[in-house]
């Protein structure tokens, strides 16, 4: 028998994928992807597949996560809540059903079959919510053993089972991209968010207003994808986010900066106007002198007449 096919690092974890969910199934490791990202934290798919063991499946412990499942034919079942018993409906294959890891979920299999298992964090939904600029992620709607009918899981399972069973070079950038659509499919269709119809009203954490401002420092013409990847949110959601922590936009507050370093170069150095307009950011001469006028009210010929500066082949 070959080895399972696990990208994107070790499937053995805590979390309810991999080896760890196998193991509660009392299956071998099945294949399984998992995605890791600083602002994100983890996600993770799982292929099982395996006959009906008789036995209910172990407890994967009290998770603050939910598990979506599509499985891949109609399965008898038997489904707890730790002791508690639910249901024993049948699940139908190619349906989506979402699964709160709190309530320590238990099945009884009555005959085999095979699932796609979407394993998703709390703290992950939250932070896919914040970076799509959507409203706040507060929980799913969803009763355990009802079925949803959602072509769109449903083919993004059948991407990932045929990305596992034929990888290829690129695999684990599709599996990739097939989890984050799993996510945004998810938070769109189930999720109940705070504040749906209402702007957000927050602003910057310190960190990404010291990073943001930060790379505008070292790079004077950074733009507002690179600052918002830099904070790791949507280029909208950061030019609003970052106008509420500072009162000014982030064009504005590079502006600023702009004009501070060119009149410190003005003060300090003998380069001539052209060279300074380059090394502010400034595409020519002219653009550097129509925007020093209109924000520091002279022109910086004049202005640097008026600190009585090293003569230079500008204001000579």
């Amino acid at each position: 028998m070959s080895e399972p096919h696990v990208t994107g690092g070790k499937s053995a974890s805590k979390g309810a994928y991999g080896a760890h969910l196998a193991a509660s199934f009392r299956l071998p490791e099945p294949p399984t992807h998992v995605r890791r990202t600083l602002q994100r934290g983890t996600i993770a798919v799982s292929v099982l597949r395996g006959g009906a063991t008789g036995k209910p499946s172990g407890s994967l412990g009290f998770l603050e996560a939910y598990q979506v499942i599509v499985p891949l034919k109609g399965i008898r079942q038997e489904f707890w809540q730790g002791s508690r018993f639910v249901s024993s409906d049948p699940v139908q294959g190619g349906t989506t059903y979402i699964i709160d890891l709190r309530e320590d979920p238990r099945v009884l299999c009555r005959n085999p079959g095979g699932t796609v298992h979407f394993y998703m964090p709390i703290s992950t939904m939250k932070a896919y919510a914040e970076q799509n600029d959507l409203p706040a992620f507060a929980d799913f709607i969803h009763l355990p053993t009802t079925g949803h009918d959602d072509p769109v899981m449903r083919q993004l399972s059948e991407a990932a089972l045929a990305a596992m069973d034929r990888p290829h070079a690129t695999t684990r950038l599709l599996l990739d991209s097939i989890l984050d659509a799993a996510c945004i499919n998810v938070l769109g269709q189930y999720a109940t968010l705070n504040g749906a119809n209402k702007t957000r009203a927050y602003g910057l954490a310190a960190w990404q207003e010291r990073r943001a401002k930060d790379l505008m420092d070292s790079q004077l013409d950074a733009s507002m994808a690179e600052l918002a990847q830099e904070c790791g949110i949507s280029v909208a959601h950061f030019g609003r986010a970052f106008k509420r922590t500072t009162g000014i936009s982030p064009h504005q507050w590079q502006l600023g900066r702009r004009m501070q370093r060119a009149q410190a170069m003005l003060s300090a150095s003998t380069l001539s106007l052209a060279e300074i307009a380059l090394a502010c950011g400034f595409s020519s001469q002219s653009h550097f002198t129509t925007s020093f006028t209109e924000n520091v009210g002279v022109s910086p010929r004049r202005w640097r007449r008026s600190g009585d500066q090293p003569e230079t082949a500008d204001n000579a």
